[in-house]
């Protein structure tokens, strides 16, 4: 019955003679929309047990890859600046409603404030007595940074005056800072869990790292003044690739721990015996999802509403509805771009992955002394596909930076270093800003305010932890 309505109304709208032409343009459509979706992740995996932390979790890719894990079975902790925002509090309830999984939650920690990080840091990680999360800190599986995906910034050609650039980028360093500060200040924390758990960090980045590859400077400009001059693309190319090469340097330091030799103090430490070099169970990758329709195109052109619900350009807004249907049919939508950082989360770790040189070497096949006998070797079975840190990856797959001077960045440690050391710097005087900011003093730092080294403030039993409602519901390790 349907087939026969679909076939009518075909041919009641095109004429008996432009039937193929209609055809052909379908089907030429359908395949256009597919090959710009990117690939699809065909990875699965049980994550029953597994708690997986979440910033931008509520942006259109963090939904979706909040859902997906969720389905997985997944314990879900969506990182939001405000626990009081009415619609964080329905999309929770909405989510553990859709997919049956009832350990998502939110948990107050805004990225773009250290204090703020500190904070969650402390409750996350030293419990706290009384009501809220038990005594004794979550496991932590996987950490997704989703907050830095978006695009920050307008189209220059659109008008923005230099306050408006100055506050875009003032917002990308933020960005960059939390995610930075995050990942340090729960590295010592996640080296203490057991070696044969997967950990892993997954940071979105937008898909422009490769147009600033020939005159990136790892340590950037001085200040955000300096940067107002530089085009949205240049920002936003710098931030992204400067993102990709803080992972693959944090990878390495992970390895260079995970290979810190400790000899016994009874022996001489140039006799102790050298082994094979280690990988981390801790992998920190970064992920391109591609251009997204409503991350990357409708920023860039100023069709995105601010928080004051202003959009930053009716003309750009109008070229956004008027190539709206092009736009569909070239950029991904957030299904789309989800797929590649679940393939991150799903496909196998190199620590739990089987390592050829351990696994015992087949017996050889007894030869047949008949002449007619088939003597070539059998196929070999292609290696499973494992995560590798320090990579980034787009479309499920690793991909390299381009040119010779993309792999020289990669490769380089010294570019690591300076990237780490620009980082240190900028959290200090984002710190230093946030303080002031609020009025506090270094007389009370110890008492409200820990350093960036040190843990040693307790939080404040007043502060709510949860959403109303799920207190004390998180599983420890």
């Amino acid at each position: 019955m349907a087939i026969f309505i679909i076939s009518e109304g075909i041919n009641r709208l095109v004429p008996s003679g432009w039937l193929f032409p209609f055809a052909v343009v379908v089907i030429g459509v359908t395949l256009l929309r597919t090959w710009t979706s990117g690939r699809t992740n065909t990875r699965d995996r049980d994550l029953h047990g597994r708690t997986i932390l979440v910033t931008g979790a509520f942006t259109p890719t963090g939904m979706e890859i909040v859902l997906a894990l969720a389905n997985r079975g997944a314990q879900i902790v969506a990182l939001v600046p405000d626990l009081s925002d009415q619609v964080v509090q329905v999309l929770v309830q909405l989510i553990q409603h859709t997919t049956g999984n009832e350990l998502v939650y939110a948990e107050k920690c805004d990225i773009t404030s250290p204090a703020s990080i500190r904070q969650f840091h402390q409750t996350f990680v030293k419990g706290r007595t009384g009501t809220g999360m038990h005594a004794e800190p979550p496991r932590v599986d996987a950490v997704v940074f989703c907050h830095e995906y978006a695009h920050i910034g307008v189209w220059g050609r659109l008008g923005r005056s230099k306050a408006q650039r100055l506050e875009e980028e003032d917002q990308r360093r933020k960005n960059a800072y939390g995610t930075f500060f995050f990942s340090t200040l729960f590295l010592p924390f996640l080296l203490r869990s057991p070696l044969d758990r997967d950990v892993r960090f997954i940071n979105l980045v937008n898909p422009m790292y490769a147009a600033s590859v020939s005159q990136f400077e790892p340590k950037g400009v001085s200040s955000i003044a300096a940067s107002s001059s530089s085009s949205v693309t240049e920002l936003e190319s710098e931030r992204s690739l400067r993102s990709v090469l803080f992972a693959r340097h944090f990878q390495r330091v992970l390895d260079a721990l995970a290979n810190s030799p400790v000899p016994p103090t009874n022996q001489d430490p140039t006799q102790v015996p050298m082994t094979a070099k280690k990988q981390s169970n801790i992998k920190f990758v970064t992920v391109c999802p591609g251009f997204g329709l409503e991350e990357s195109i409708a920023p860039f052109l100023g069709a995105t509403r601010d928080e004051a619900g202003v959009l930053p350009s009716r003309l750009g807004s109008f070229l956004y509805s008027l190539l709206y249907l092009l736009l569909f049919f070239i950029a991904k939508r957030p299904t789309a771009t989800s797929q590649t950082p679940l393939y991150t989360l799903c496909v196998p770790h190199r620590s739990g992955a089987r390592n050829p040189s351990t696994e015992p070497a087949p017996s050889p096949e007894p030869q047949s002394s008949s002449p007619t006998s088939n003597t070539s070797p059998k196929p070999k079975r292609p290696q499973e596909p494992v995560l590798n840190g320090g990579e980034l990856y787009r479309e499920c797959e690793v991909v390299q930076l381009p040119s010779e001077r993309g792999k020289w960045l990669m490769e380089e440690e010294s570019v690591g270093r300076a990237i780490w050391e620009w980082f240190e710097g900028g959290v200090k005087v984002w710190d230093e800003e946030e303080k002031e900011r609020l009025g506090t003093t270094d007389a009370t730092e110890g008492e409200n305010h820990p350093s960036t080294t040190t843990e040693t403030a307790q939080p404040e039993a007043d502060v709510d932890s949860t959403l109303p409602g799920l207190k004390g519901k998180f599983k420890s390790s």
